[in-house]
């Protein structure tokens, strides 16, 4: 059961609608008529926040950005060894809807805008899997990044492979290569 949507749209209102829209039908949900349907509300509560779609798609990349990388690392920086702090990512990666991704993936295809953001999100998160890495004084700086590179092509490519398994077959199988990259040298 979903919650009711509120009565005054706000932003993030559009923005949060945005990002369920996406997972569940992909870049075709989001034409203004399609939000504005599923909002229950007129074409100018939408312009009332963004000008034109493309201002929305670019606010809703942004939002991603922020919701699915930036708060996540920000989370994990409040504590712990690297190693701890590399498997509490991992677990808050996985734990996210993986249509969400697949999604701005897909529109990333139609809007050069979103792609230019999917870019730098990557180039973030690679940086980001390197610098833990780096910290976990298990890898050489070359190492770190060839680990973080390898593991966020990992993470990515799950999501979009179509190899047949159920969302929980993923998550165990992304699981266990995880596991076997974080052991330790001694192992």
């Amino acid at each position: 059961m979903t919650s009711p949507l509120p009565l005054r749209f706000r932003r993030s209102d559009w923005l949060a609608l945005g990002l369920t829209a996406l997972a569940e039908h992909g870049p075709a949900g989001l034409t203004i008529e399609a939000l504005c349907r599923r909002a229950g509300k007129t074409k100018g509560s939408f312009y009332a926040h963004f000008p034109a779609i493309e201002a929305y798609l670019a606010a809703l990349a942004g939002h991603w950005r922020e919701t699915h990388t930036h708060r996540l690392m920000q989370e994990v920086d409040k504590g712990g060894p690297a190693p701890d702090r590399l498997i509490a990512l991992d677990r808050m990666a996985l734990a996210l809807d993986v249509r969400i991704e697949q999604g701005m993936r897909r529109l990333a295809q139609l809007d050069p805008g979103v792609a230019a953001t999917c870019a730098e999100v990557d180039r973030e998160r690679v940086g980001y899997l390197e610098k833990l890495h780096g910290e976990s004084g298990r890898f050489t700086p070359p190492e770190a990044l060839a680990l973080a590179r390898v593991e966020y092509a990992a993470f990515i490519g799950f999501q979009q492979l179509d190899l047949g398994l159920s969302p929980q077959q993923l998550h165990d199988c992304y699981g266990t290569f995880m596991r076997l990259l974080v052991r330790s040298k001694g192992d």
